[in-house]
């Protein structure tokens, strides 16, 4: 009859205790290279094949997972690189802890009860950039299990957070403009609902944005531009509809056409700039010696673009890394934590001097 394989049966073929063959498998970062290694070996000489799950979870009463919510489909998540950078982050740090991770996209639109959300084995969620209204916030806070928000909403103490100062940051994007002499200018958002609505925005609007990074970019806008001596009720504000290039295009090509005479464009992130730059060079003009580009994120094509993009860096990376950590915590000790990250003006070639 064959002996069934346990870690106990690999601990004592090689003098360890039970605990240190588990931390093989769930906390490798516990043990040096070479005793893992040699755990693994003993494991695949005698035919064991990992740690029960189910009964692991038994045990321990966790999952061993973290669920990733995004509210944008797959295709467009991992053509964005803001958000690839983020997941890079989340994942090298789950990783290091010996957790899985499980995408939950959850586009506009979409029927929460036709995805995974409510029903994904999870130890926790992170929540990526998700509008105020959004009715998957409801069905993650009503799973009772730890959550950490990333940039968008700001829950409070019901959740832990992270973020950066996106108002602050905005804020340094026009004081840099104004600086340069330019008392032209337009704003460029990439989306302000769940569902957008491309074209010119009012005040209004603008105010009753449920996308949180939108207003709060909006307000910096506004603050550095009136420090200059801008009256900010002449400065057109316009949503692209998107977070991505094509969108961004479209949009810069009706601002300029309804505003000809804009010669800076501050835009809310580095997707929406790059596709402005093109729209400004397809119309004729030239960047930045007849339109400054501002963007914000400084994702890496900021740097390799033509003209590179000046724009505001945050740390993208070192924000997926932390949420996971953050929620990892979390899980152990149910306490939150609230973190803000740096941010910092980065001057490169997409602005120059007003013309004129």
């Amino acid at each position: 009859m064959k002996v069934r394989v346990t870690l106990q049966t690999i601990a004592d073929r090689l003098g360890v205790s039970r605990t240190t063959v588990s931390n093989a498998y769930n906390r490798p970062d516990q043990l040096t290279p070479v005793l893992r290694d040699q755990i693994l070996s003993v494991a695949e000489e005698l035919g064991y094949r990992g740690p029960d799950a189910t009964a692991r979870m038994l045990r321990t009463g966790r999952i061993g997972a973290i669920g990733l919510v995004f509210t944008e489909d797959l295709t467009r998540v991992f053509s964005d690189p803001d958000t690839t950078l983020f997941i890079r982050g989340v994942a090298e740090a789950t990783a290091r802890s010996g957790m899985g991770m499980t995408m939950l996209p959850v586009p506009p639109l979409t029927d929460l009860e036709a995805t995974a959300l409510r029903s994904a084995p999870v130890d926790g969620y992170v929540v990526y950039s998700v509008a105020d209204d959004h009715p998957a916030l409801d069905v993650v806070l009503g799973r009772g299990v730890p959550v950490v928000v990333i940039d968008e909403p700001d829950l409070g103490s019901r959740t832990s957070f992270v973020g950066i100062d996106d108002r602050e940051g905005a804020r340094l994007a026009a004081e840099h403009l104004v600086a340069l002499g330019h008392r032209r200018v337009g704003i460029l958002l990439h989306r302000l609902r769940i569902e957008t609505s491309p074209g010119p925005v009012t005040n209004d609007v603008i105010d009753e944005a449920t996308v949180r990074v939108a207003r709060e970019r909006t307000a910096g806008y506004r603050l550095g531009l009136a420090a200059g001596g801008i009256d900010c009720a002449t400065v057109p504000v316009w949503e692209a509809g998107g977070n991505d290039p094509d969108s961004a295009r479209t949009a810069t090509a009706a601002l300029l056409r309804a505003h000809p005479e804009i010669t800076g464009v501050l835009c809310s992130t580095d997707q929406v700039a790059i596709g402005a730059v093109q729209a400004i060079l397809r119309s004729g003009r030239t960047v930045p010696g007849d339109v400054s580009v501002v963007g914000f994120d400084d994702v890496p094509r900021a740097a390799t673009w033509e003209p590179s993009l000046t724009t505001i860096r945050q740390p993208l990376l070192d924000k997926g890394r932390l949420a996971a950590e953050l929620l990892n915590d979390a899980i152990e000790s149910g306490a939150s934590k609230r973190v803000q990250l740096p941010i910092e003006l980065i001057v490169r070639s997409s602005t120059g001097p007003a013309p004129g």
